[in-house]
Order: structure tokens, then C-alpha cells, then sequence
């Protein structure tokens, strides 16, 4: 095996540990968090908190980008929750997989599932839901908080059952506390 393999192997060993450090202190952030929690509410996941706070940052992404698109453009409604959506939804796919379920894998199947996620609750909750409170008078961006409400709770549950099941995580933990292979050595290359 030439230098150059052992260099790419090395490196792609290397690679993952950069972003393990950032979810190990997402995930240590939200083991804090979860500890600060009532023990009434202990019962809570701490994926959930982690859901919690990637939300929060998509949703500001959302309302951002609906605010300037509809309040600032005067682009339609409809269109602007769609655009303002579109965006977070990838966004918080990303980052949740990223961060907080720490998944890594079957990307395709992962991205496909959460496409008919986005897909059902944006026809469901964002655009359907909302559309009929700013409809019957309520203030857009008050109809568009309205429905996020609505709208975490469905993603969670669906992220955490479907899109990122807990099965899929455990086989991955296992697959990863297996030591790592250590570069192969030439004899015929060593002096």
C-alpha cells in the first residue's frame, strides 16, 4: 500500500472528530439543559431540548426570510411561506442530523423520508393551517408562530420515530465503538 493511501486513510480518520466535536458539545449543552429541567418534566427527551433549540433557529430563519419576502416584497403569501419553509426545513435537516441525532449513513433514505415529512407538514400545518387563521383575520406572523407550535411537535415525532429512529442510532454507537482499522504498513516500504 503506497504513502498516499495511508495519508487518505489517516485523513478520513481525521475528519470525522472535527464534527464529532461540535455534536458532543451540542449534545453536552443539551445534557445540561435536560439536568436543569423540573422533575416533573424529566420524562422529556434530550433530543427533544436539542430539537428544541434547531428549531428555534430555523423558525427564526423562517419568520426572517417570511417577514422580508411578504412584509418588506409584497411576494404572495402562499409563495413566501413556501420560499421561507423551504429553507429552514433544509436547514434544520441538516443541522438535526448533524447535532442532535448524530446520524450519519443512508443520506438518501434519511433526506427521502424527511422530504414526505416537510412535504405533509407544510401542506398540513403551514401552508393549510396558517393560511385559514390569516384568512379569518389573524395577523400573519401571529398565524405563522400559531402553527409552528403546532408544527414542532408533529416534526419532533417524526424525526425522532421515522426520519432518525432510535434502532438505526443504536446500530450506528455499535458500529462505532468497533476500533478503528489503523493504517496498513508495507514492510516493503519501510527502510
Amino acid at each position: 500500500m503506497g504513502n498516499g493511501v495511508i495519508v487518505a486513510r489517516v485523513l478520513l480518520r481525521q475528519e470525522p472528530r472535527t464534527s464529532r466535536k461540535a455534536a458532543e458539545r451540542f449534545c453536552r449543552v443539551t445534557s445540561r439543559l435536560h439536568g436543569l429541567l423540573p422533575r416533573f418534566l424529566k420524562w422529556i427527551p434530550e433530543t427533544a431540548i436539542g430539537f428544541a433549540m434547531i428549531g428555534l433557529t430555523g423558525f427564526f430563519i423562517d419568520i426572517g426570510m417570511l417577514t422580508l419576502l411578504h412584509g418588506a416584497f409584497t411576494v404572495s403569501y402562499p409563495l413566501a411561506v413556501t420560499l421561507s419553509y423551504g429553507t429552514a426545513s433544509v436547514a434544520n435537516f441538516f443541522l438535526n442530523r448533524w447535532l442532535n441525532f448524530q446520524m450519519h449513513g443512508n443520506i438518501a433514505k434519511q433526506s427521502g423520508r424527511q422530504a414526505v415529512v416537510a412535504i405533509s407538514n407544510y401542506v398540513i400545518w403551514i401552508l393549510g393551517f396558517s393560511t385559514v387563521l390569516e384568512l379569518i383575520g389573524v395577523q400573519y406572523q401571529v398565524a405563522r408562530i400559531v402553527s409552528a407550535c403546532v408544527e414542532g411537535i408533529y416534526l419532533y415525532v417524526m424525526m425522532r420515530v421515522w426520519v432518525f429512529p432510535a434502532r438505526e442510532q443504536r446500530e450506528l454507537v455499535s458500529r462505532d465503538t468497533q476500533p478503528a482499522l489503523e493504517p496498513a504498513t508495507d514492510d516493503s516500504l519501510t527502510p
